[in-house]
């Protein structure tokens, strides 16, 4: 009811916020496609408690998310890496006036940036570059992937931060320009990777043609995940900083920095 009434809010020239849980958004898929994106409507969905919800359960994990909104015509999917981004994509989103939908998760920012380069319709931020190593991340797992990035500075190993920022419109020519460059790149989502950032990567270095590339997604499998705290769902399924970490100087040891994966 909350998006369908949000619809007809911005039939009049209202712009509605929608902030509802991940895991509850999914209840209102029907709304999301034939009320707001069908009709090209003003209407800013915000996705709270995306990813692992920890003590919410394993009914309330929001890891679809970025995969079903991926699909929807007319729909911009963006997630920010800490709170002013997250300010930052409700004031484009409130000013583009057609639809989007924004995911962040629950709980506290890992860092807060301080180069904050202004947001632009499908265009992804470059935090740090490098030549060994592409690492793409979207929302939460950006923090991740700059921790990582710092660790692998020791390994003499040179690595690509991107900050994805949108989901879609991906940023193809900034993403296919970079893997062009180290020819090996890890994606990093809290999402199952069927349908997400993982996928839509790799979905590029398929149409772009490109050989020779090294690919890895770290993100959920295809199943539901069970009650657990962030922290011990993220060890097991391999997507905390040790684990990543540790797989890439795996890597690193079989090929001798030749190719990092």
């Amino acid at each position: 009811h909350a998006v369908c009434f949000a619809a007809g809010l911005a039939t009049k020239g209202i712009i509605p916020v929608v902030p509802i849980y991940s895991s509850f958004y999914q209840r209102a898929y029907d709304q999301i496609i034939h009320d707001v994106c069908m009709q090209n409507l003003g209407v800013v969905m915000c996705s709270d408690r995306a990813g692992i919800v920890g003590p919410d359960g394993e009914t309330h994990q929001g890891i679809l998310d970025l995969s079903f909104t991926n699909i929807i015509p007319n729909l911009t999917v963006m997630s920010p890496k800490d709170f002013l981004e997250l300010e930052q994509m409700l004031e484009f989103a409130v000013d583009l006036k057609s639809p989007v939908f924004i995911r962040y998760p629950r709980g506290k920012e890992e860092i807060s940036y301080e180069l904050k380069n202004p947001i632009e319709l499908g265009k992804a931020e470059i935090l740090e570059t490098g030549e060994d190593l592409t690492i793409i991340a979207i929302g939460k797992m950006v923090a991740r992937a700059t921790k990582i990035a710092d660790i692998l500075k020791n390994e003499n190993t040179s690595v690509e931060v991107i900050n994805a920022r949108f989901l879609k419109p991906i940023d193809e020519k900034t993403i296919i320009e970079s893997i062009k460059k180290t020819k090996n790149v890890i994606t990093i989502e809290d999402n199952i990777i069927n349908g997400g950032l993982g996928s839509v990567v790799k979905n590029l270095i398929i149409d772009s043609s490109l050989n020779n590339i090294k690919i890895k997604a770290f993100g959920y499998p295809d199943e539901y995940i069970k009650h657990g705290s962030v922290d011990e769902i993220e060890k097991e399924y391999g997507l905390d900083i040790n684990s990543i970490v540790s797989y890439i100087k795996e890597k690193n040891e079989q090929t001798r920095y030749s190719k990092i994966l």
